[in-house]
């Protein structure tokens, strides 16, 4: 299963704001065996979330947007779903119910000034066509899960409390449904400062396993007198995975002559 994100937000852009949504999302479908294919950041406008959704969708079988399901005449990317893939735009009744849930509690707690469902708030109700409304109890905004032909896309909130709860409440249990392979992966360390030393070791090691995929990742110079080595495998055996990661791991060692050890100290 190959996954992209579409981060939406003029703030991103323009360095207002940090995008820590898009790392959390990477490592936590990389951990749950998604392959991150493409990463594309664009601003609040309906042709450039168009652009977007369609550099993705080729590639993707699954797309995860983040941002732009708020109640300001900026927050644009149900309409940039409902104007790609010709859905119109349509008030859902248990979209309504989760947006006027919320609120009530909100003013429950002194949150907001009121609770009426007013135009603002209704704008969140307002789903593509065919799409799914994704709880939220968090903020305000549902999310929506869309199926197409060949690739499913989530809309979660840009805000990170909001977007991690959908995350793990809705997207979590459709992927573990639906994916087709697992992920496994160790980290290590060689006692070696030079990486392109040890790049024809990992070139070699690749070459012999080609079901592990090796990234060392060096620190700049004169910091480290160890470089981090990342392994990792794709597949549907977990067992044959580990074997693999510890077989590619062996080599290094074999072919360097450098004892690993995991980066807490401890030799491997």
């Amino acid at each position: 299963m190959r996954s992209g994100i579409l981060v939406i937000g003029n703030e991103v852009l323009e360095g207002l704001v940090l995008d820590s949504n898009s790392n959390w999302l990477e490592r936590r479908l990389t951990a749950l065996g998604v392959q991150m294919h493409r990463l594309v950041t664009v601003r609040d406008e309906l042709t450039e979330i168009e652009k977007g959704l369609r550099f993705l969708i080729d590639p993707c079988d699954v797309i995860i947007t983040s941002g732009g399901l708020g109640p300001t005449h900026d927050d644009m990317t149900l309409k940039g779903i409902s104007r790609t893939f010709d859905r119109e735009l349509c008030e859902d009744f248990e979209a309504a119910k989760i947006v006027r849930r919320q609120y009530n509690d909100l003013f429950e707690r002194g949150i907001v000034d009121t609770p009426d469902y007013t135009e603002s708030r209704k704008k969140m109700a307002l789903i593509p066509q065919g799409s799914v409304p994704l709880d939220n109890r968090v903020g305000g905004a549902p999310g929506i899960r869309l199926g197409l032909d060949n690739c499913t896309i989530f809309c979660l909130p840009g805000v990170p409390s909001e977007m991690k709860f959908i995350f793990d409440d809705s997207v979590v249990p459709w992927i573990e449904e639906n994916r087709d392979e697992d992920y496994e992966e160790r980290t290590v360390e060689f006692p070696i400062r030079d990486e392109t030393v040890f790049a024809p070791v990992i070139a070699k090691v690749m070459k012999e396993n080609p079901r592990v995929y090796i990234k060392s990742m060096p620190k700049s110079y004169g910091t480290s007198d160890v470089l981090r080595v990342w392994v990792s495998a794709r597949g549907k055996n977990r067992e044959g995975m580990r074997e693999s990661i510890d077989r590619a791991i062996r080599e290094m060692a074999e072919e360097s002559g450098l004892e690993p050890s995991t980066p807490d100290g401890k030799e491997e």
